[in-house]
């Protein structure tokens, strides 16, 4: 039971720190530069087929809105120009399973947004790498379709990091570039993509090899010598964004998660900019009492393919990141008349079900009847996260008690399991603001 006081508590234990700030070093000049951040847009070209039983059960397992994916890329993108920003960083997942015609298609649009003055630079998903899941969908089959290997990825995207590269590892995709003066960006790739072709399945969870963190740690103590600041971004996290994620999405955090967070603080990282999970959310790393460490910020962007369909605008003001989170809200293609951000939500209700359902039988041992029935509960809890700054209602306080004092020990995990996912740690998720 301490636990979960700990659990119901954390929210406003958390709050309570919310003036409080770790001072910087040394600061960078003041308005240094305005950026975005973009995760896990999962481009699709729709000619690779949008309907049949196969297309249908892939929404089933994996609630994106694939067949809008390059209209909402479009609209955010055409945001992000309008607010004139220097560069856009992308933490991985650009298509949605490394088809190489979706990898030219992104490109393509990279291209665009370089030609307006707006840098670009990427690092690699899970899915944008020898998967072996690029297909194409044909009525109640699939056809596979040529992937992306390591090699044609960094040439596809030269003119995105790659090319403007100060430094790269010799062992990953990783690499260093400085947009501006005195600004670097650390590109972290966190992904087991070679563990793909052994294993004929794309591998989820990432990690990073003892050659690739020893380049890291060179990279900012390099840093630190020349007085150089630093913003790193990856795709899979380094802290946790929910209490229960280690337990049931661990392939969402890098592996050794407290020992890399641990060691890039120490390195002097202030903030990681990651996705993967598709959840707006920050997080610190806590303590045995989930009070929060404010050392390395894992500042964690949903993905722009699912809703609640956001992405970030940065300003460095001297010592601090100034973030903001913007949704796209609206969109050139059909949505059936429905404002883009209801169509967005329904969508992925609708979509996440029987997946819910499934987990919850698996989980909790529940009978198909009782999973269907509990099943809205936690998919109003898991949209709440995906928000981000989740803040649960009185009454559903109240269920989630009813739960944890059950005797049925089914019902009492399942109180456990929605009070994880409504805690949201601190600090703020969509706008806040991030020593550096």
């Amino acid at each position: 039971m301490g636990l979960l006081m700990a659990w119901l508590l954390a929210a406003n234990t958390c709050c309570a720190l919310a003036n409080s700030t770790a001072k910087a070093g040394k600061a960078p000049p003041a308005r240094l530069a305005r950026f975005a951040v973009i995760s896990d847009p999962h481009i699709y070209k729709n000619r690779l087929g949008t309907t049949g039983s196969a297309f249908d059960d892939y929404l089933k397992g994996d609630p994106k809105l694939i067949e809008w994916s390059e209209a909402i890329f479009e609209s955010a993108l055409d945001s992000i120009t309008r607010q004139g920003g220097r560069f856009l960083i992308i933490l991985g997942d650009l298509t949605k399973d490394g088809e190489i015609l979706d990898h030219v298609l992104m490109a393509q649009h990279l291209a665009k947004l370089e030609q307006k003055g707006i840098q670009v630079f990427v690092v690699p998903g899970n899915h944008d790498i020898n998967n072996p899941d690029a297909v194409t969908y044909v009525g109640d089959t699939t056809r596979p379709v040529p992937n992306t290997s390591p090699e044609t990825f960094r040439a596809l995207y030269q003119r995105f990091g790659y090319g403007e590269a100060i430094a790269r590892d010799a062992g990953s995709l990783s690499y260093v570039a400085e947009p501006v003066p005195g600004l670097w960006l650390l590109a972290i790739d966190s992904c087991k993509y070679r563990d793909n072709l052994e294993l004929g399945t794309p591998v989820i969870g990432g990690g990073l090899s003892l050659g690739t963190m020893n380049w890291i740690l060179a990279r900012l103590q390099e840093a630190q010598a020349g007085g150089k600041q630093v913003i790193a971004f990856m795709h899979h996290g380094v802290n946790q964004h929910f209490l229960p994620e280690p337990l049931l999405f661990p392939d969402y955090l890098v592996d050794d998660w407290p020992a890399v967070s641990a060691q890039l603080a120490a390195a002097g990282l202030k903030v990681v900019f990651t996705g993967h999970y598709h959840s707006q959310d920050a997080a610190y790393p806590v303590d045995e009492n989930l009070q929060p460490q404010l050392t390395l910020c894992d500042v964690e962007t949903g993905s722009l393919s699912q809703y609640p369909c956001a992405f970030r605008v940065v300003t460095i003001d001297g010592a601090t990141l100034k973030i903001r989170s913007e949704r796209v809200t609206q969109i050139d293609a059909d949505t059936g008349g429905m404002p883009f951000q209801q169509f967005a939500e329904a969508f992925l209700r609708t979509h996440m079900a029987e997946q819910v359902v499934q987990q919850l039988i698996a989980l909790l041992h529940l009978s198909e009847a009782e999973a269907t029935y509990l099943a809205p509960m936690v998919i109003d809890a898991l949209v709440a996260n995906f928000a981000g700054d989740e803040a649960p209602s009185t009454a559903t306080q109240e269920m989630i008690m009813g739960f944890i004092l059950s005797p049925d020990p089914r019902q009492q995990n399942l109180g456990m399991l929605l009070a994880g996912i409504w805690t949201d740690l601190w600090p703020a998720d969509n706008d806040l603001v991030v020593p550096f």
